[in-house]
């Protein structure tokens, strides 16, 4: 047995420390490492291996790739399963794009591994659609094997390191990438992968087309490549339908061989044929002499480069123009053109823009383009572009240089604008656009500052100012991408030229622009300040939404809601209204409470798309004191109910009834009592015209003499009102009129009849005689618009009368005072009258001149016969308004000892 002393046992302590310490360092340099490589992990744990729950790598903040349940089942050789794998497309850094391909001469040395994806998404990196893929690659010896498979899609590809030999192939359902489309691909590779890359691809689509189209077209196209040069053909069994009702047409199987980006032979005779008119396009390889045009030994040699010319031609309803070309010596030119293109643009250019066929280059570019009555043209213009030759898939970098100009007739308007500056891969760079319109006096000026605009993703700033139908208006629009569209925010400030003070326009709308929707988002508001027309005070209004407003093709549709202050006279208001409103498409319904007055309205409208609209309304009020603070009309107490329907074209057209019950109003000294009426009334252009449906009724109309039931139809346009079947009880009797005018040129009957002497007698408190009987006659009524006029009225006695003149104090005094006055009131103290006739007339400033003979005897006397005449003149308008505030003090004295 051997023993281990403390002191053998130290040095092996020591070391197995040392190792730990080491493997730690490690560890530490291997996480440091993944980090510093923008490698994130997470969730990370052990089963049968080590286990990963996400990880991603990160690049200048972006996420390059990233992943889920990753879990490495063997260290050698490597064996890892990812179950979701990612990749996305991240801007390369200066450095990265200055920095050589890591592949220039094929795929490097790996030690052996295998990868199982189970769901591989490339829709991040690619620019068409993708569908995701169960991917599985495998290193053995330096070979590598590539198995990419999904639903009607599958990919292989290997590689020989050692050699460098490739192939790769793989066939499919078109609608698998391309959903709209139906038939089969394939397509299949080779070549050799060591230094230059060469090899030849050959592409077959079979009964390819869109699914809506019946047409159906094979295509065979093989490409053949080495190094720079390379060389393409095709070909088309017949028209190939396209989306959208287009066709494409090969006259001639395709041929064209370039090297790099510069063309060297071409045959090309394609036809593109479509709803908007026919695109066709010819070109051919012009050798000199002609045996130039045979295949040469040397690529790279100058007899490669050729020179040939080809035909852009447009032809239908939407295109019209050509453009000629050639290429030659690596530089294609088009000579000058003129065209026109859908939607009535127009672009030309008067010399010929010579572009060089490199990766890097420099071309001129004066153009004019057109659009109706806009004209856009470059001044100083170039463009540049450059490819880095170490990575032919890097993209392009490009810059246009120069100066722009706008100016033309558009929309009515006279537009003008300028820019200068720079726009490019990196970015802009200029003075801020600025672009004016003018038409008559409205005149706006539009200024976007291009330090403003963003890149990735894009967005701006820009500001108007100027005048809008005499409105002067100043704002802003804020917009840049967001997801799959655009958002923003949208202000504006506008004050309106009603008023005298105040009316300032504020709006202020958050909105995005998604699939051809723009949505205001809710809390959007727009505001009108406080602020005089005349001298009615317009409280604030505010219109805000209290959803999402949607604009597209079908219109707006929303919710919002209203909220006035009201308005402030010097003897009337308007409380605060609040409402709401709902907009959908070219419907729109909405409701208005005016709580202090518990008063509603109803209304909807259709839009008709040529700015008119027609709908209908109801009303619904309490009549109260309130609504008649400040006017000649007070309404006490009643209910008020309308509806009605109107249209907007070039003028305005309503019609509707409006219900009156039991209604008390004062007008004045004048009220009325239990009103009642149906009345219907036409708006057309300013012409109004209203009629009452039935008898307008009134149970007390009090005028200083009251009148009870009171009845009768009226017809008016607001100047000239017509009363026709008048009827009222009067003072014990009744009035009747079978038709009234208001203003009238001429004197008009009333009837009176029926009429108690008592009650007349009564009017005056406390009466000076006793009457009774009843009286009738004929007043002939001319009504001004201020005045009323009695001509030749009559009065007379409809059965005997009585007359009464009572003892008092004031007759004795009135009889000691004269001796022809005592035998007068003797005579009349007491009176039977058989014969009263009065005659009346009153002229425009009420004065009423009375004539009265009364016949009769007095039985106290012996029935003395009694003949009395007696004329009499009074201001009748003054003595009903004494009689009225007489009334009144009389009532309030009451009032207030009870």
């Amino acid at each position: 047995m051997v023993r281990l002393s403390s002191r053998m046992l130290r040095p092996l302590g020591a070391g197995l420390l040392l190792l730990l310490v080491i493997l730690l360092l490690l560890i530490l340099v291997a996480v440091g490492w993944a980090y510093s490589a923008g490698i994130r992990v997470s969730e990370p744990g052990w089963q049968h291996g080590l286990t990963l729950g996400q990880w991603r790598v990160v690049r200048d903040d972006c996420v390059a790739a990233k992943g889920t349940d990753l879990s490495i089942e063997s260290v050698w050789p490597l064996n890892v399963t990812q179950q979701t794998l990612a990749l996305y497309h991240c801007a390369k850094s200066d450095s990265a794009q200055t920095s050589a391909s890591p592949f220039a001469d094929g795929l490097p040395w790996a030690p052996p591994f295998h990868l199982d994806v189970v769901e591989l998404d490339l829709a991040g990196v690619m620019d068409y659609p993708l569908p995701v893929m169960m991917l599985t690659l495998h290193q053995q010896a330096q070979h590598w094997q590539l198995q990419a498979s999904a639903p009607h899609v599958a990919l292989q590809a290997q590689y020989q390191r050692a050699s460098g030999a490739w192939e790769a192939s793989g066939e499919g359902a078109l609608n698998a990438v391309l959903p709209d489309w139906q038939g089969h691909w394939q397509w299949r590779g080779q070549g050799a992968w060591l230094g230059e890359p060469a090899g030849e691809i050959q592409l077959d689509l079979d009964s390819a087309g869109p699914v809506s189209q019946a047409q159906r077209a094979d295509l065979l196209a093989q490409a053949q490549f080495q190094g720079a040069q390379w060389q393409l053909e095709a070909g088309l069994s017949q028209p190939l339908a396209l989306n959208s009702d287009w066709q494409l047409t090969a006259a001639e199987p395709l041929s064209v061989s370039g090297n790099g980006v510069a063309l060297a032979r071409a045959k090309v005779a394609l036809a593109l044929a479509g709803p908007l008119g026919t695109v066709t396009l010819q070109a051919a390889t012009h050798c000199v002499p002609p045996e130039n045009c045979e295949p040469k030994d040397g690529a790279d040699s100058p007899q490669a480069i050729e020179n040939g010319r080809g035909m852009l031609r447009l032809q239908g309803e939407s295109l019209e123009g050509e453009v000629a070309f050639y290429w030659q010596d690596r530089l294609l030119v088009l000579e000058p053109a003129s065209l026109t293109l859908p939607q009535a643009v127009t672009a030309q250019w008067q010399e010929p823009l010579q572009i060089p066929m490199a990766r890097s280059g420099v071309t001129a570019l004066p153009l004019a383009l057109g659009y109706q009555g806009l004209k856009v043209t470059t001044g100083a213009s170039e463009v540049q572009w450059a490819l880095a030759d170490d990575d032919a898939l890097a993209a392009i970098e490009w810059q246009w240089a120069g100066d722009v100009a706008l100016h033309g007739q558009w929309q009515g308007y006279q537009w003008q604008g300028a820019w200068q500056g720079v726009v490019g891969s990196h970015g802009l760079e200029g003075a801020p656009l600025t672009l004016s319109a003018r038409q008559g006096s409205d005149q706006l000026t539009f200024r976007l500052p291009v330090d403003t605009l963003q890149q990735a993703p894009y967005g701006a700033e820009a500001s108007v100012a100027g005048s809008l139908s005499g409105y002067p208006l100043e704002g802003s629009l804020a917009f840049a991408q967001s997801g799959a569209g655009w958002a923003g925010t949208l202000q504006a400030n506008t004050v309106l030229p009603q008023f005298e003070q105040g009316g300032q326009v504020a709006v202020k709308a958050p909105w995005s622009l998604v699939d051809g929707t723009v949505s205001v988002a809710a809390g959007s508001q727009a505001s009108i300040s406080e602020g005089l027309i005349g001298q009615v005070l317009i409280r604030p209004l505010s219109l805000s939404a209290t959803g999402p407003l949607r604009i597209n093709e079908q219109g707006i549709s929303g919710d919002l809601a209203i909220h006035s202050e009201g308005l402030l006279a010097a003897r009337w208001r308007l409380p605060p209204i609040s409402g709401t409103a709902t907009v959908e498409g070219d419907q729109i319904q909405s409701r208005l409470t005016v709580s202090e007055w518990q008063s509603d309205l109803w209304a909807n409208a259709t839009l008709d798309g040529n700015g008119g609209a027609k709908g209908a309304m109801a009303l619904r009020s309490a009549l109260s004191p309130a609504m008649g603070v400040g006017l000649d009309v007070t309404p006490r107490q009643g209910q008020l109910e309308g509806r009605g329907h109107w249209q907007w074209g070039k003028t305005l057209k309503a019609s509707g009834d409006i219900t009156l019950t039991e209604t008390d109003l004062d007008w004045g000294s004048v009220t009325a009592r239990g009103a009642a009426a149906e009345i219907h009334g036409e708006y057309h252009d300013g012409d109004i015209q209203i009629s009452s449906t039935g008898p307008v009724t009134v149970h007390t109309l009090d005028i200083g003499t009251p009148m009870t039931d009171l009845a009768l139809t009226v017809k008016s346009d607001l100047s000239q009102w017509n009363v026709t079947d008048l009827r009222a009880n009067l003072l014990g009797g009744y009035l009747r009129s079978p038709s009234l005018d208001w203003p009238s040129a001429r004197p008009q009957p009333v009837v009176i009849s029926r009429i108690d002497l008592a009650q007349v007698a009564a009017l005056q408190n406390p009466s000076p005689v006793l009457l009774a009987g009843r009286v009738g006659g004929y007043v002939p009524l001319q009504l001004g618009e201020d005045f009323m006029v009695i001509e030749q009225g009559r009065l007379a006695n409809e059965g005997p009368l009585s007359l009464i003149i009572p003892d008092s104090s004031s007759v004795q005094s009135m009889a000691e005072s004269n001796q022809a006055v005592k035998l007068a009131l003797d005579s009349l103290s007491t009176l039977l009258i058989s014969d009263f006739q009065a005659r009346m007339g009153m002229n425009k400033a009420g004065w009423l001149d009375a004539k009265i003979t009364i016949k009769g005897e007095n039985p106290q006397r012996n029935n003395l016969p009694v003949v009395f005449n007696y004329t009499h003149q009074e201001n009748m308008l003054a003595l009903m308004r004494s009689l009225r505030i007489g009334d009144e003090i009389t009532e309030q004295l009451r009032t207030e000892n009870q």
